[in-house]
């Protein structure tokens, strides 16, 4: 658990690094660009952004883990929309987000034996009860935030935040299922959900505030298409609500408490089209 602290630590401080150094990088060019840009030539003409100020996008970056083949760990897709300044964008965004588990682990929770009748013969089999996991953890939220803007003809270089504002749902359930027991070692332990049946649960429903910052470009691929990538890393604070539990094995030990959360992994490629 050390190491994978340190290791996190590690990436996220490269990840911060390296998007530091973009945006000094970035900062100086879209100096020298705007100086560019705006200055009056011999014709006495300026370069004026005339293109519409309204973007409206949707985050398409979840789509590259499905082709992919993977799942990342967490994904988010929401519906943006953008209003642009001259210096300043005003964003607010509707979010979904699905975080994701290991739904693999299953225990082994004892050796029975059953009675079968079978052509008028009754004999014992030995079977195994089997309990898998399964969790579905989600959120909805509302953001609203701006952004400092440094404008260009072709591209739009920015950095901000946003308040976070939304529920979050964390439901775990545990299935119970049989297996005929055919000796050790034990292989091919499957789980079936078409005949397992859900044994136990607990549901939570947490109310999420936060705040989410931003740092990325919005690239012009004509009059009205932008794409934008931006790297998007957000805290935020679980406030829970109400439980719902049915816990016959007494799994659920652990209560679930108020927790706060930093999430570094979200990069988004948002497509928009201006209005």
């Amino acid at each position: 658990m050390y190491f994978r602290v340190i290791k996190m630590y590690l990436i996220m401080k490269i990840i911060v690094l390296f998007f530091l150094l973009l945006a000094v990088a970035t900062f100086a060019f879209a100096q020298n660009s705007e100086n560019d840009n705006y200055k009056i030539t011999q014709n006495d003409t300026v370069w004026v952004d005339t293109l519409p100020r309204n973007l409206l996008g949707l985050n398409v970056y979840p789509a590259f883990g499905m082709l992919g083949g993977g799942r990342l760990a967490s994904t988010k897709i929401f519906l943006q929309y953008k209003r642009l300044y001259d210096h300043m964008n005003l964003r607010t965004s509707i979010n979904y987000l699905n975080f994701h588990y290991n739904n693999e682990k299953i225990d082994i929770l004892k050796l029975k034996q059953d009675t079968v009748i079978k052509n008028n013969d009754t004999t014992l089999v030995d079977s195994l009860v089997l309990r898998r996991f399964y969790y579905d953890v989600f959120s909805y939220d509302f953001r609203v935030g701006a952004e400092y803007a440094f404008p260009n003809k072709d591209w739009r270089f920015y950095f901000g935040g946003a308040i976070i504002a939304g529920i979050h749902n964390t439901n775990e359930y545990y299935y119970h299922y049989t297996k005929e027991f055919k000796g050790y070692p034990i292989e091919n332990v499957n789980f079936n959900f078409a005949t397992g049946e859900i044994a136990g649960y607990r549901k939570t429903t947490f109310f999420k505030t936060g705040v989410d910052l931003t740092i990325g470009v919005d690239i012009n691929l004509s009059s009205n298409a932008v794409i934008s990538i931006q790297y998007a890393p957000e805290i935020v604070y679980y406030h829970k609500l109400n439980q719902n539990m049915v816990d016959p094995d007494n799994f659920f030990v652990k209560d679930l408490q108020n927790t706060v959360k930093f999430i570094p992994d979200y990069i988004d490629i948002i497509v928009s089209i201006r209005f």
